[in-house]
Protein backbone atom coordinates (compact mmCIF):
# COMPACT_ATOMS: atom_id res chain seq x y z
CA UNK A 1 0.00 0.00 0.00
CA UNK A 2 1.38 3.36 -1.25
CA UNK A 3 0.89 6.24 0.95
CA UNK A 4 0.43 9.70 -0.14
CA UNK A 5 3.08 12.35 0.52
CA UNK A 6 0.86 14.12 3.00
CA UNK A 7 0.56 10.68 5.18
CA UNK A 8 4.31 10.03 4.95
CA UNK A 9 5.19 13.13 6.20
CA UNK A 10 2.64 13.32 9.05
CA UNK A 11 4.58 9.71 10.39
CA UNK A 12 8.04 10.91 9.66
CA UNK A 13 6.66 14.03 12.12
CA UNK A 14 5.55 11.48 14.90
CA UNK A 15 9.43 10.67 15.24
CA UNK A 16 10.53 13.88 15.24
CA UNK A 17 11.85 13.88 11.47
CA UNK A 18 11.16 17.73 10.73
CA UNK A 19 8.36 18.58 8.01
CA UNK A 20 6.78 21.25 6.26
CA UNK A 21 3.84 22.49 7.98
CA UNK A 22 1.31 22.00 5.15
CA UNK A 23 -2.38 21.53 4.69
CA UNK A 24 -4.35 19.30 2.16
CA UNK A 25 -7.45 20.65 0.40
CA UNK A 26 -9.92 18.72 -2.23
CA UNK A 27 -11.57 21.24 -3.44
CA UNK A 28 -9.73 24.80 -4.82
CA UNK A 29 -12.29 27.00 -2.48
CA UNK A 30 -10.34 25.95 0.44
CA UNK A 31 -7.78 28.05 -0.49
CA UNK A 32 -9.60 31.01 0.75
CA UNK A 33 -10.30 29.86 4.65
CA UNK A 34 -6.11 28.46 4.97
CA UNK A 35 -3.85 30.81 7.01
CA UNK A 36 -0.73 30.77 5.33
CA UNK A 37 2.53 32.34 4.48
CA UNK A 38 3.12 33.11 0.64
CA UNK A 39 4.98 32.02 -1.06
CA UNK A 40 3.54 28.46 -1.25
CA UNK A 41 3.99 25.25 -3.05
CA UNK A 42 0.91 23.06 -4.45
CA UNK A 43 1.44 19.49 -4.63
CA UNK A 44 -0.39 17.13 -6.14
CA UNK A 45 -1.02 14.24 -3.82
CA UNK A 46 -1.32 11.25 -6.62
CA UNK A 47 0.08 7.74 -6.38
CA UNK A 48 2.10 7.85 -9.35
CA UNK A 49 5.55 8.72 -10.56
CA UNK A 50 6.56 11.73 -12.60
CA UNK A 51 4.72 14.43 -10.85
CA UNK A 52 6.38 17.30 -11.35
CA UNK A 53 7.44 16.65 -15.08
CA UNK A 54 3.98 16.30 -15.26
CA UNK A 55 3.11 20.04 -13.55
CA UNK A 56 1.98 18.64 -11.04
CA UNK A 57 4.19 20.47 -8.64
CA UNK A 58 3.00 24.53 -8.30
CA UNK A 59 4.34 27.50 -6.74
CA UNK A 60 1.64 30.38 -5.69
CA UNK A 61 2.80 34.19 -4.72
CA UNK A 62 -0.80 35.01 -3.68
CA UNK A 63 -4.11 33.52 -2.57
CA UNK A 64 -5.56 34.89 -6.06
CA UNK A 65 -2.52 32.28 -7.66
CA UNK A 66 -2.95 30.04 -4.98
CA UNK A 67 -6.99 29.64 -6.15
CA UNK A 68 -6.20 28.96 -10.05
CA UNK A 69 -3.59 26.45 -9.80
CA UNK A 70 -5.77 24.86 -7.19
CA UNK A 71 -8.40 24.73 -9.87
CA UNK A 72 -6.40 23.18 -12.46
CA UNK A 73 -4.08 20.87 -10.37
CA UNK A 74 -7.20 19.63 -8.40
CA UNK A 75 -8.64 17.71 -11.76
CA UNK A 76 -5.45 16.84 -12.95
CA UNK A 77 -4.39 12.81 -14.38
CA UNK A 78 -0.84 12.05 -13.81
CA UNK A 79 -0.20 8.68 -16.00
CA UNK A 80 -3.71 8.04 -15.85
CA UNK A 81 -4.75 8.30 -11.94
CA UNK A 82 -6.66 11.05 -10.66
CA UNK A 83 -5.24 13.40 -8.28
CA UNK A 84 -6.82 12.01 -4.54
CA UNK A 85 -6.23 16.00 -3.02
CA UNK A 86 -3.59 19.08 -3.07
CA UNK A 87 -1.02 19.65 -0.55
CA UNK A 88 0.09 23.38 0.55
CA UNK A 89 3.03 24.09 1.89
CA UNK A 90 5.51 27.20 2.66
CA UNK A 91 7.94 27.31 0.00
CA UNK A 92 11.34 26.28 1.54
CA UNK A 93 14.82 28.38 0.43
CA UNK A 94 16.98 25.62 -0.26
CA UNK A 95 20.49 25.68 -0.28
CA UNK A 96 21.50 21.80 -0.47
CA UNK A 97 19.28 19.16 -1.86
CA UNK A 98 20.11 15.00 -0.56
CA UNK A 99 18.43 11.75 -1.39
CA UNK A 100 18.01 9.32 1.46
CA UNK A 101 15.71 5.76 0.98
CA UNK A 102 15.36 2.53 3.43
CA UNK A 103 14.67 -0.97 1.07
CA UNK A 104 14.82 -4.28 0.82
CA UNK A 105 17.23 -5.70 -1.92
CA UNK A 106 16.52 -8.90 -2.90
CA UNK A 107 19.33 -9.69 -4.21
CA UNK A 108 21.60 -8.99 -1.64
CA UNK A 109 19.26 -10.94 0.58
CA UNK A 110 19.11 -7.66 3.30
CA UNK A 111 17.73 -4.09 4.00
CA UNK A 112 19.93 -1.25 2.50
CA UNK A 113 20.51 1.93 3.06
CA UNK A 114 20.56 4.66 0.03
CA UNK A 115 21.92 8.24 0.08
CA UNK A 116 23.21 10.64 -2.19
CA UNK A 117 24.57 13.99 -2.07
CA UNK A 118 22.17 14.90 -4.58
CA UNK A 119 18.27 15.02 -4.64
CA UNK A 120 15.58 15.50 -7.28
CA UNK A 121 13.73 13.56 -10.14
CA UNK A 122 15.13 9.74 -11.01
CA UNK A 123 18.09 10.35 -8.30
CA UNK A 124 17.42 6.31 -6.93
CA UNK A 125 18.81 5.19 -10.75
CA UNK A 126 21.87 7.50 -10.47
CA UNK A 127 25.57 5.98 -10.02
CA UNK A 128 25.88 8.76 -7.27
CA UNK A 129 24.07 7.47 -5.02
CA UNK A 130 25.73 5.41 -2.05
CA UNK A 131 24.25 1.64 -0.56
CA UNK A 132 24.70 0.45 3.00
CA UNK A 133 23.65 -3.05 3.76
CA UNK A 134 22.24 -3.98 6.85
CA UNK A 135 23.18 -7.44 7.86
CA UNK A 136 22.30 -7.76 11.25
CA UNK A 137 20.60 -5.73 13.82
CA UNK A 138 20.03 -2.43 13.08
CA UNK A 139 22.88 -0.03 14.66
CA UNK A 140 22.98 3.60 14.98
CA UNK A 141 26.27 3.94 13.86
CA UNK A 142 24.96 2.96 10.35
CA UNK A 143 22.89 6.26 9.39
CA UNK A 144 26.00 7.68 10.42
CA UNK A 145 27.95 5.42 8.12
CA UNK A 146 25.98 6.49 5.10
CA UNK A 147 26.23 10.29 5.53
CA UNK A 148 29.38 10.44 5.84
CA UNK A 149 29.58 8.36 2.19
CA UNK A 150 27.70 11.19 0.97
CA UNK A 151 30.30 13.39 2.03
CA UNK A 152 28.92 15.09 5.14
CA UNK A 153 30.65 16.21 7.86
CA UNK A 154 30.55 17.82 11.55
CA UNK A 155 27.06 18.47 12.09
CA UNK A 156 25.87 18.24 8.95
CA UNK A 157 26.73 14.29 9.47
CA UNK A 158 25.18 14.21 12.66
CA UNK A 159 21.49 15.78 11.59
CA UNK A 160 21.43 13.65 8.01
CA UNK A 161 22.58 10.26 10.37
CA UNK A 162 19.92 11.39 13.19
CA UNK A 163 17.30 10.98 10.17
CA UNK A 164 18.32 8.00 8.49
CA UNK A 165 18.32 6.39 11.70
CA UNK A 166 14.71 7.33 12.41
CA UNK A 167 13.49 6.72 9.13
CA UNK A 168 15.00 3.02 9.93
CA UNK A 169 12.82 2.89 12.91
CA UNK A 170 10.05 3.99 11.13
CA UNK A 171 10.90 1.50 8.35
CA UNK A 172 10.70 -1.37 11.01
CA UNK A 173 7.58 -0.50 13.02
CA UNK A 174 5.44 -0.11 9.64
CA UNK A 175 6.43 -2.83 7.89
CA UNK A 176 7.49 -0.62 5.26
CA UNK A 177 8.64 -1.46 1.82
CA UNK A 178 10.33 1.68 0.68
CA UNK A 179 10.94 4.59 3.08
CA UNK A 180 12.50 7.68 1.22
CA UNK A 181 12.98 11.11 1.62
CA UNK A 182 13.57 12.95 -1.78
CA UNK A 183 14.77 15.64 -1.63
CA UNK A 184 16.12 16.27 2.19
CA UNK A 185 17.35 19.40 2.50
CA UNK A 186 19.66 22.03 3.91
CA UNK A 187 17.37 25.50 3.88
CA UNK A 188 19.55 28.77 3.39
CA UNK A 189 18.98 29.53 7.91
CA UNK A 190 20.80 26.22 8.63
CA UNK A 191 17.69 23.84 8.73
CA UNK A 192 17.17 20.61 7.83
CA UNK A 193 13.70 19.21 6.37
CA UNK A 194 12.02 16.53 4.95
CA UNK A 195 10.37 17.96 1.80
CA UNK A 196 8.86 15.00 -0.34
CA UNK A 197 8.55 12.04 1.55
CA UNK A 198 7.27 8.00 -0.41
CA UNK A 199 6.27 5.10 2.18
CA UNK A 200 4.94 1.93 0.81
CA UNK A 201 3.63 -0.49 3.75
CA UNK A 202 4.16 -4.44 3.10
CA UNK A 203 0.62 -5.56 1.87
CA UNK A 204 1.05 -9.11 3.68
CA UNK A 205 1.75 -7.10 6.50
CA UNK A 206 -1.19 -4.81 6.75
CA UNK A 207 -3.30 -7.08 9.08
CA UNK A 208 -0.67 -6.73 11.76
CA UNK A 209 -0.45 -2.67 11.45
CA UNK A 210 -3.43 -1.69 13.30
CA UNK A 211 -1.88 2.19 12.76
CA UNK A 212 -3.17 0.88 8.66
CA UNK A 213 -6.16 -0.24 9.74
CA UNK A 214 -9.09 0.64 7.28
CA UNK A 215 -6.70 2.92 4.87
CA UNK A 216 -6.27 0.38 2.08
CA UNK A 217 -9.63 1.55 0.27
CA UNK A 218 -8.79 4.71 0.29
CA UNK A 219 -5.16 4.13 -1.23
CA UNK A 220 -6.16 1.78 -4.38
CA UNK A 221 -6.75 4.55 -6.76
CA UNK A 222 -4.66 3.02 -9.63
CA UNK A 223 -6.75 0.36 -9.89
CA UNK A 224 -10.42 -0.41 -12.15
CA UNK A 225 -13.94 -0.57 -10.36
CA UNK A 226 -13.69 -4.12 -10.56
CA UNK A 227 -10.21 -4.72 -9.21
CA UNK A 228 -11.41 -2.23 -6.47
CA UNK A 229 -13.96 -4.78 -5.61
CA UNK A 230 -12.25 -8.01 -6.18
CA UNK A 231 -9.86 -6.74 -3.03
CA UNK A 232 -12.42 -5.87 -0.82
CA UNK A 233 -13.74 -9.38 -1.24
CA UNK A 234 -10.19 -10.34 -0.82
CA UNK A 235 -9.70 -11.67 -4.16
CA UNK A 236 -6.60 -11.35 -6.76
CA UNK A 237 -8.16 -9.98 -10.18
CA UNK A 238 -5.99 -8.17 -12.54
CA UNK A 239 -8.26 -6.97 -15.50
CA UNK A 240 -6.61 -7.19 -19.17
CA UNK A 241 -8.13 -6.95 -22.43
CA UNK A 242 -9.07 -10.17 -23.58
CA UNK A 243 -12.10 -12.23 -24.21
CA UNK A 244 -11.84 -15.15 -21.97
CA UNK A 245 -12.51 -14.53 -18.35
CA UNK A 246 -10.37 -16.97 -15.92
CA UNK A 247 -10.45 -18.21 -12.69
CA UNK A 248 -8.49 -20.31 -10.71
CA UNK A 249 -7.34 -21.46 -7.36
CA UNK A 250 -3.22 -20.72 -6.91
CA UNK A 251 -1.60 -17.97 -8.79
CA UNK A 252 0.76 -20.71 -10.22
CA UNK A 253 -2.39 -22.54 -11.74
CA UNK A 254 -3.30 -18.95 -13.18
CA UNK A 255 -0.60 -17.66 -14.93
CA UNK A 256 -0.43 -21.49 -16.38
CA UNK A 257 -3.75 -21.46 -17.57
CA UNK A 258 -3.77 -18.02 -19.21
CA UNK A 259 -0.72 -19.29 -21.33
CA UNK A 260 -2.28 -22.28 -22.35
CA UNK A 261 -5.25 -19.71 -23.41
CA UNK A 262 -2.80 -17.81 -25.49
CA UNK A 263 -1.13 -20.92 -26.89
CA UNK A 264 -4.09 -21.97 -28.21
CA UNK A 265 -4.83 -18.68 -30.10
CA UNK A 266 -6.77 -16.92 -27.06
CA UNK A 267 -6.12 -13.76 -25.07
CA UNK A 268 -7.27 -13.84 -20.84
CA UNK A 269 -9.37 -11.31 -20.41
CA UNK A 270 -8.24 -11.59 -16.72
CA UNK A 271 -5.90 -12.81 -13.83
CA UNK A 272 -8.31 -13.90 -10.91
CA UNK A 273 -7.20 -16.13 -8.07
CA UNK A 274 -9.49 -17.18 -5.68
CA UNK A 275 -7.24 -18.38 -3.34
CA UNK A 276 -6.71 -21.74 -1.28
CA UNK A 277 -9.78 -22.83 0.68
CA UNK A 278 -12.75 -20.73 -1.03
CA UNK A 279 -16.00 -21.35 -0.74
CA UNK A 280 -19.34 -21.33 -2.26
CA UNK A 281 -19.93 -17.77 -1.64
CA UNK A 282 -15.98 -16.57 -2.76
CA UNK A 283 -16.19 -18.37 -6.16
CA UNK A 284 -19.96 -16.66 -6.81
CA UNK A 285 -18.59 -13.30 -6.20
CA UNK A 286 -15.58 -13.93 -8.65
CA UNK A 287 -17.98 -15.49 -11.11
CA UNK A 288 -20.18 -12.09 -11.19
CA UNK A 289 -16.92 -10.44 -11.14
CA UNK A 290 -15.49 -11.91 -14.20
CA UNK A 291 -19.28 -12.08 -16.27
CA UNK A 292 -19.96 -8.23 -15.21
CA UNK A 293 -17.22 -7.33 -17.69
CA UNK A 294 -18.76 -6.51 -20.78
CA UNK A 295 -15.58 -7.82 -22.93
CA UNK A 296 -15.88 -11.11 -21.42
CA UNK A 297 -17.41 -13.93 -24.34
CA UNK A 298 -16.56 -16.96 -22.06
CA UNK A 299 -15.66 -17.84 -18.70
CA UNK A 300 -12.86 -20.44 -18.27
CA UNK A 301 -12.80 -22.31 -14.84
CA UNK A 302 -9.73 -24.20 -13.41
CA UNK A 303 -9.57 -25.80 -10.08
CA UNK A 304 -7.17 -28.01 -8.87
CA UNK A 305 -9.48 -29.23 -5.38
CA UNK A 306 -7.56 -29.26 -2.32
CA UNK A 307 -8.02 -27.15 0.15
CA UNK A 308 -11.20 -26.03 -2.03
CA UNK A 309 -13.62 -28.23 -2.20
CA UNK A 310 -14.86 -29.00 -5.83
CA UNK A 311 -18.18 -29.11 -4.70
CA UNK A 312 -18.38 -25.85 -3.25
CA UNK A 313 -17.26 -24.83 -6.42
CA UNK A 314 -19.69 -26.81 -7.82
CA UNK A 315 -22.57 -25.27 -5.94
CA UNK A 316 -21.43 -21.61 -7.25
CA UNK A 317 -21.62 -22.66 -10.84
CA UNK A 318 -25.07 -24.15 -10.77
CA UNK A 319 -26.61 -20.92 -8.87
CA UNK A 320 -24.26 -18.81 -11.68
CA UNK A 321 -25.78 -20.79 -14.27
CA UNK A 322 -29.64 -20.43 -12.90
CA UNK A 323 -29.06 -16.77 -12.17
CA UNK A 324 -27.19 -16.53 -15.93
CA UNK A 325 -28.85 -18.93 -18.57
CA UNK A 326 -27.09 -18.82 -21.90
CA UNK A 327 -23.72 -17.68 -20.22
CA UNK A 328 -20.62 -19.67 -21.69
CA UNK A 329 -18.93 -21.83 -18.90
CA UNK A 330 -16.20 -24.20 -19.33
CA UNK A 331 -15.34 -25.94 -16.26
CA UNK A 332 -12.31 -28.43 -15.51
CA UNK A 333 -12.32 -29.72 -11.92
CA UNK A 334 -10.34 -32.13 -10.29
CA UNK A 335 -9.48 -33.21 -6.57
CA UNK A 336 -10.93 -33.13 -3.66
CA UNK A 337 -15.41 -33.81 -3.89
CA UNK A 338 -14.49 -34.05 -7.24
CA UNK A 339 -17.48 -36.39 -7.87
CA UNK A 340 -19.97 -34.66 -5.91
CA UNK A 341 -19.42 -31.84 -8.04
CA UNK A 342 -20.40 -33.61 -11.41
CA UNK A 343 -23.48 -34.73 -9.67
CA UNK A 344 -24.32 -30.91 -8.78
CA UNK A 345 -23.72 -29.33 -12.00
CA UNK A 346 -25.54 -32.14 -13.78
CA UNK A 347 -28.27 -30.08 -15.98
CA UNK A 348 -26.65 -26.85 -16.09
CA UNK A 349 -25.23 -26.85 -19.42
CA UNK A 350 -21.99 -26.43 -17.81
CA UNK A 351 -19.09 -27.67 -20.15
CA UNK A 352 -16.78 -30.25 -17.22
CA UNK A 353 -13.98 -31.08 -18.98
CA UNK A 354 -11.22 -33.09 -17.36
CA UNK A 355 -8.22 -32.38 -19.33
CA UNK A 356 -6.90 -29.13 -18.76
CA UNK A 357 -6.12 -28.42 -22.72
CA UNK A 358 -9.01 -29.41 -24.17
CA UNK A 359 -10.84 -27.03 -21.99
CA UNK A 360 -8.84 -24.30 -22.61
CA UNK A 361 -9.52 -24.91 -26.36
CA UNK A 362 -13.45 -25.39 -25.93
CA UNK A 363 -12.90 -21.76 -24.35
CA UNK A 364 -10.80 -20.71 -27.01
CA UNK A 365 -13.80 -22.04 -29.57
CA UNK A 366 -16.39 -20.42 -28.20
CA UNK A 367 -14.96 -17.19 -26.90
CA UNK A 368 -13.37 -16.59 -30.35
CA UNK A 369 -9.64 -16.30 -30.98
CA UNK A 370 -8.16 -13.30 -30.98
Amino acid sequence: MKLFEYEAKTIMSSVGIPVPQGQTIKVAEEVFNLRVNYPVVIKCQVQTGGRGKAGGVKFANNVDESYEIAKKLSGLEINGIKTSCLLIEPKTEIEKELYVAITLDRTKKCHILLGSSEGGIEIESSGAVKIIPVKKEYEPYLGRKLARSMGLEGQKLAMVGSIINKLYFLYEMHDLDLAEINPLVFTKDGKIIALDGKMTVNDDAIDRQPFFQGWEINHMTDISERELKAKVAGLNLVELSGKIGIICNGAGLTMATMDLVKKHGGEPANFLDVGGGADEGQVQRALKLVADNPNVKIILVNILGGITACDEVAKALKSFSEQNPGRKVVVRLLGNNQDKAIEIMKGTGIKSIDDLDQAVKEAVMLGGKT
